[in-house]
């Protein structure tokens, strides 16, 4: 009777042994199969796991083309691949560029990126190698990029989904997460027609006068000694809050190519950004920027907001944003010239 209680009593403690061990093996390796992965860090309202980039054109002076003045895209996007354990065998991981998933992302998530036109990436190759043992590729996925077409682009946020599809060797597959399958390059383009940090020198053309024929409207209703138009400092209207808006009526159409403000003589309570606004019928305005106090060069007590090239417009609608320490003796502006050719 001992022998078959003893010898029931090893077989449950090996039984319970090789159960305890195939967990705890289990736990140490997880999934048995390899999967790759993208995982980039995005930042403010980007996609999740996406390259964002951006791109500033303006409009050339001398044809009706564009000029890029600056953008952070680099000749290469390189986008890293990984593997959630080390390969057994050196592998190369195979992607492409999927802008069916552009409408799909549009949908859920209420945004209106478009797809980039052919010629701005060379997505015609893609692909990314690991070496055996590793869990990081090699070499990234490298998408070239043309800067030199992107002042042909007319949108203003761009989208390139690029989906990891195949692997080269039975040695693991591609995620079947989306947000780590796909990596979105992103691409916003600023078309800026005021130019940054303007003086009176890069003006265009001279000031109108005379400006005694101009209609000016000012809200909210300001206080009011003499008028904005009247060719002396000394004189001003002052907002009672901000933001204050001016709207002028030149009379007849004008190809404006700036504007000078004179509202203070201190560089310390200029507007902290002043929105610019254009019109030929008083009606449908088009909002041509939106320069911030740091964009705008203060000189003899004027800021200048110059434009690249002339704008067809009658109407002039300014809004002046001001600092909440602000105080409302400084909420005012003293003179409004408009330069044109």
């Amino acid at each position: 009777m001992l022998i078959p209680k003893y010898f029931t009593g090893c077989l449950l403690t090996a039984v319970m042994f090789l159960s305890c061990d195939k967990k705890q093996s289990y736990d140490i390796k997880g999934d048995p199969e390899v999967k790759f992965f993208t995982n980039n860090e995005s930042t403010g309202n980007l996609p999740v796991n996406s390259l964002g980039y951006n791109v500033v054109n303006y409009p050339d002076p001398a044809s009706n083309g564009l000029l890029t003045l600056s953008t952070t895209i680099p000749a290469a996007i390189k986008i890293p691949v990984f593997a959630n354990k080390p390969v057994t065998d050196e592998v190369t991981v195979n992607a492409e560029l999927d802008n069916t998933l552009i409408a799909k992302y549009n949908a859920a998530h209420n945004t209106s990126y478009v797809a980039l036109p052919d010629g701005v990436l060379n997505t015609s190759s893609l692909s990314a190698r690991f070496l055996k043992g590793t869990t990081t590729a090699t070499d990234s996925i490298t998408i070239p990029a043309n800067t030199a077409v992107l002042n042909t682009l007319t949108a203003t946020a761009y989208m390139a989904p690029i989906k990891l599809t195949t692997v080269s060797k039975p040695v693991g597959s591609i995620t079947n997460t989306t947000t780590t399958q796909v990596a979105y390059i992103v691409l916003n383009k600023e078309l800026r027609r005021i130019k940054y940090l303007a003086v009176a020198a890069d003006a265009i053309g001279s000031l109108i006068t005379p400006r005694t024929a101009w209609s000016v409207t000012l809200t909210p209703t300001p206080s009011t000694v003499g008028s904005i138009v009247d060719g002396s400092t000394a004189t001003f209207s002052r907002w009672p809050a901000s933001p204050g808006q001016v709207d002028v009526n030149l009379q007849t159409a004008r190809n404006i190519t700036g504007i000078r403000l004179y509202t203070t003589t201190s560089s310390t309570n200029i507007p902290t950004q002043v929105e610019v606004s254009l019109s030929n019928d008083g009606i449908n305005y088009d909002l041509i920027g939106s320069p911030l106090r740091a964009n705008l060069t203060f000189a003899s007590s004027y800021n200048y907001i110059l434009f690249y090239k002339a704008i067809s417009a009658k109407y002039i609608r300014l809004k002046l944003y001001y600092s909440t320490s602000t105080s409302s003796n400084n909420l005012r502006l003293a003179e409004l010239d408009v330069y044109a050719n």
